[in-house]
């Protein structure tokens, strides 16, 4: 209910008073699980967030090398973040961080901070393994989610195209892919 009051009525207007009658419930009751209005939509945006950053933290300790990692960590970050709610949340961040910065730091924290966290290690993992030549893989992992946004992403966020099916998003998750594993290549000098 406090994720669909911010989300419909964004972050500024909201209040907690709004959100307790939603909820059927008196203002105080929510106060005492929330100190404040921030305080809640630092928990919605945790859960919102931990729903495309879950699935991701188990596949990237388990991936048995960079292709099938990053394949398959695209193809979830890229069908999880075209989601409906996740479009409202993108669309709601977007409309407030000017007027409230803390609206944006708490979305960077929970959703692209926490994503480049989980990938980055395992670009990590695999450079040290000398199975690609990745010497900064923090920039290597926030390139790669950029090219699985594209301009999908955009378009969806936007209105402008309806989010895209398993087939769409499989091919931009490989194309990604492809190019991205032959710029980590790891290359032999040679003797």
């Amino acid at each position: 209910m406090a994720a669909e009051a911010f989300a419909l009525e964004g972050y500024g207007i909201t209040s907690m008073s709004s959100i307790a009658a939603r909820l059927g419930g008196s203002k105080a009751t929510l106060y005492k699980y929330f100190a404040s209005k921030d305080e809640l939509f630092h928990e919605v945006m945790r859960r919102k967030c931990e729903a495309v950053i879950g699935p991701l933290e188990e596949l990237a300790g388990s991936s048995p090398d960079p292709a099938t990692l990053l394949k398959a960590f695209g193809k979830i970050f890229l069908t999880r973040l075209c989601q409906p709610d996740a479009i409202v949340i993108h669309r709601t961040v977007h409309a407030e961080a000017e007027r409230f910065p803390e609206v944006a730091r708490t979305f960077f924290a929970y959703g692209p901070e926490a994503a480049y966290s989980v990938l980055t290690p395992a670009l990590a993992r695999f450079h040290a393994m000398g199975l690609i030549d990745c010497p900064d893989p923090r920039l290597a992992a926030e390139q790669f989610l950029a090219m699985v946004r594209g301009d999908i992403h955009l378009r969806v966020s936007s209105g402008l195209i309806p989010p895209p099916d398993e087939a769409e998003i499989e091919r931009q998750v490989a194309h990604a892919v492809g190019i991205f594993v032959r710029g980590i290549a790891r290359r032999d000098t040679g003797g």
